[in-house]
């Protein structure tokens, strides 16, 4: 028995002898990334059902918030690794913790104030409340509305609200509110009607795949691989946005009808952000650039950002050029 065990053990370290001159694989932990209920954030869940991460040997968690106001903490905390964020939400994280912005995946879409029957026009706002995230670049959004029909703020009562708290705030709390979908129709459902739109005002907040900065100096590698399957996922769910709609709700356990594709919405592809990234652009587009800088101005001047980030560090289109 004894000279059996010590025939095992030669065996053991004659395997481990061999197996050490074999390269070693170091296996990185899945890159942990936030997304929410939104139709732009679906690419993840895309590229992770249909096998794009793995093909481009890059592990992926999905993280999802169903109260998305935590993940820019989150993020900064180092509790998740990338977020999909509002161009807001990744200037805020920004000032807190170190991250890049290394891509936007779609236009912000279709926002909207909604407002109760009786408000058939955006000068019969006045002296009414308004429902928005105040601080948020959809203030702004507000503004810039209200600017246009010669209102100020001073006209009217911002109420401290998120897209998801308008319907149940209405009428009785507000009677208006800035939203998106799905809480667009839900309010046209209920009788309100759309006021105003980004429709009538420059695109103001695209959607920005936000990571650690941490994580694409340690990870680049996994980080160029979650891009190139992020894009590659991107082509396919144009093409495929009813199976996009099955893979959602089958990841989330809803129904189909739950699932709403956006058709305002303009999800961004490679080729788009290599036209965004670029800082001389036609008189009538902006550059990423340009969309932040008008967004860390208003942020400013409301004391949400206490200074000026350096976008040209903060924007980084290195991983899809």
């Amino acid at each position: 028995m004894k000279k059996r065990l010590i025939s095992v053990f030669i065996l053991v370290i004659w395997l481990v002898a061999c197996n050490s001159n074999k390269p070693s694989t170091v296996q990185h932990a899945p890159l942990k990334v936030e997304f929410a209920f939104w139709w732009g954030d679906f690419t993840l869940l895309v590229a992770k059902e249909k096998g794009f991460f793995e093909k481009y040997g890059v592990a992926v968690e999905p993280v999802y918030y169903k109260n998305f106001p935590q993940a820019p903490a989150d993020l900064v905390a180092g509790k998740i690794d990338a977020g999909l964020f509002s161009i807001g939400d990744a200037l805020i994280a920004s000032e807190h913790s170190g991250v890049k912005v290394l891509a936007a995946y779609d236009d912000g879409g279709l926002n909207s104030i909604v407002a109760i029957p009786e408000i058939t026009s955006v000068a019969e706002l006045k002296g009414r409340q308004i429902g928005v995230k105040i601080g948020s670049p959809y203030e702004l959004f507000v503004r810039e509305m209200l600017h246009n029909t010669g209102l100020q703020t001073s006209d009217v009562a911002l109420v401290n609200l998120s897209a998801e708290d308008i319907p149940p705030a209405m009428p009785d709390q507000v009677q208006a509110g800035f939203v998106w979908e799905p809480y667009t129709t839900e309010l046209l459902k209920k009788g309100y009607h759309v006021l105003f739109s980004s429709k009538q005002l420059s695109a103001l907040y695209p959607d920005l795949i936000t990571f650690r900065s941490a994580v694409v100096a340690e990870r680049s590698a996994d980080v160029r691989a979650f891009l190139q399957a992020w894009f590659e996922a991107v082509e396919y769910r144009i093409k495929h946005p009813d199976e996009t709609r099955q893979i959602v709700a089958n990841y989330l356990g809803k129904s189909l009808k739950d699932v709403e594709a956006d058709d305002e919405l303009h999800i961004m592809t490679s080729e788009d952000n290599r036209h965004l990234f670029q800082t001389s652009q036609p008189d009538d587009v902006r550059s990423i650039y340009e969309t932040a800088q008008i967004n860390a101005n208003f942020l400013i001047g409301i004391g949400t950002l206490t200074k000026q980030p350096d976008l040209k560090t903060l924007f980084d289109p290195l991983f899809y050029k």
